[in-house]
């Protein structure tokens, strides 16, 4: 039986005082880190969302040769 995991948010992960330490460990301080996350965010800002409903998805080819009629292949040579 598979578990749902629900990803704890931003807001949490950085508020965790842990988060010092491993900064500290990697010498990267809270001030690199916000500009690592506004660059993150801007970069994504700029990428185009284009939602598509599932029954409207273009088909996998795979699924497309599973569902295929065989005579659709029997003007193939081979």
């Amino acid at each position: 039986m598979m578990r749902a995991w629900k990803e704890p948010q931003l807001d949490d992960l950085l508020s965790d005082p842990i988060l010092d330490i491993l900064l500290a460990h990697d010498r990267v301080s809270r001030d690199d880190l916000a500009r690592v996350l506004e660059g993150a965010r801007q970069a994504l800002a700029r990428v185009p969302r284009q939602w598509q409903r599932l029954d409207q998805a273009p088909a996998a080819p795979l699924f497309a040769v599973a569902k295929a009629d065989p005579r659709d292949f029997a003007a193939c040579p081979g």
